[in-house]
């Protein structure tokens, strides 16, 4: 206990007393509940969307490197590659079958280099055709001019807000009723609709499509979900296993995600969802090569349970998702997230508000109807604004 001296503030209440958002409500009461992504985006910040068009942009970090298209000998300094974007004078490039730096002296054409051979401690070499030179640093000299500027290519990812609305409503006789334990109807009454809120909005994080319908008389709109983000902006990271899938089958799958992060404090951590079948599959892989994986137990400080899987490129936190097993779309599937890469984006004033009629036994909707109701409406747009930091995995059958 302690008495506090000077103007109260927020700091001075627990963090546990202070009202919670919507999606942290469901991820405090519901953590295995059916909407777990939901409510994890309480935990990953917010965007705010500003118009029913809510386009984003993301960037992804290339790492430059050419590709010869001819053999060359130890002597030659003029080779030519499948392309030359995203490389200046000064990259020194490296050869991992040789071992041999060279430096770019002039970018010729937009499939030609200049090169000082031999650049640094291994002697120059044959370079074959087809031969990949990946590059590993600038190197300038004393009282050089200022480099050639290099930028990442900005992508504009289209998306919408879309609009959930859920409603509650019981006759006020059913409201004055009681169920045998003193519970109240409209309690009852007002979660239904709340799960049903909740699992709608996740829903469309996991499998809605950007649309914008202008063919009646209002606008109907919705957003783009994670699933539909990675097949169309990194469809390199989308694989179907085989009949059984291997731990190294698995963990191929699973190289895409971890090429890219969004966080430099969550590189190497990823969440899973998948439906019973692909985390029955993924834990049997588990006790099939307990050399080669560790898998654990695990639960969040908020009492999400998982199982945490590790391999060389980081952690994988496996998550049994309910909407998966109840919505039954393809057996098997399992969504890889980088979680600090899933923000929603609300419009202000929108972000999950609730409305009610006959409180207090007046209504006021005018429908003159002997009932109490209301209803729940969110506008938001989903934004996965690192796309080739996830994965989707299809088709997980059974273990090899």
């Amino acid at each position: 206990m302690a008495i506090y001296g000077g103007v109260f503030n927020t700091t001075k209440n627990p963090t546990e007393l202070n009202a919670k958002s919507f999606a942290a409500t469901i991820l405090r009461r519901f953590p295995n509940g059916s909407a777990p992504l939901f409510g994890m985006t309480a935990m990953t910040g917010k965007s705010k969307a500003k118009s029913s068009t809510h386009g984003y942009f993301t960037k992804t970090m290339e790492f430059s490197r050419v590709v010869t298209t001819a053999a060359y000998v130890a002597g030659d300094t003029t080779i030519a590659v499948v392309s030359t974007a995203g490389i200046v004078p000064g990259h020194v490039l490296y050869n991992p079958t040789t071992g041999e730096n060279v430096r770019v002296l002039t970018v010729a054409s937009a499939t030609s280099l200049t090169l000082s051979r031999a650049f640094g401690r291994i002697a120059a070499a044959a370079i074959a055709s087809g031969a990949t030179l990946v590059a590993v640093g600038n190197a300038q000299p004393e009282g050089s001019a200022r480099p050639v500027p290099r930028s990442l290519a900005t992508v504009y990812v289209s998306n919408f807000t879309q609009i959930f609305r859920n409603a509650w409503a019981l006759t006020d006789t059913a409201r004055a009723s009681y169920a045998e334990m003193g519970y109240s109807n409209i309690a009852e009454n007002k979660q239904d609709c709340m799960m049903f809120h909740s699992t709608d909005i996740e829903s469309a994080i996991l499998f809605g499509q950007a649309k914008m319908d202008t063919s009646g008389a209002q606008p109907i709109h919705s957003t783009q979900g994670i699933i539909d983000a990675i097949k169309q902006y990194a469809p390199g990271n989308v694989t179907a296993a085989a009949g059984t899938t291997t731990y190294d089958q698995l963990v191929t799958m699973l190289e895409g995600a971890f090429q890219y992060s969004t966080s430099l404090g969550e590189s190497k951590t990823r969440a899973l969802f998948g439906d019973q079948q692909a985390i029955k599959v993924l834990n049997a892989i588990g006790r099939k090569f307990p050399n080669d994986i560790s898998m654990t137990q695990e639960e969040t400080s908020y009492g999400m349970q998982f199982t945490r899987f590790r391999f060389y490129k980081g952690e994988v936190n496996l998550i049994e998702h309910p909407l998966m097993n109840g919505l039954a779309t393809a057996p098997g599937l399992a969504v890889v997230v980088d979680l600090p890469a899933l923000k929603l984006a609300p419009m202000d004033g929108r972000d999950t508000k609730s409305e009610g009629y006959g409180v207090g036994g007046t209504n006021s909707d005018g429908s003159g109807v002997d009932s109490q109701g209301g209803s729940i409406t969110t506008e938001l747009a989903v934004e996965l604004i690192n796309p080739a930091s996830c994965a989707i995995i299809t088709g997980l059958t059974a273990a090899a």
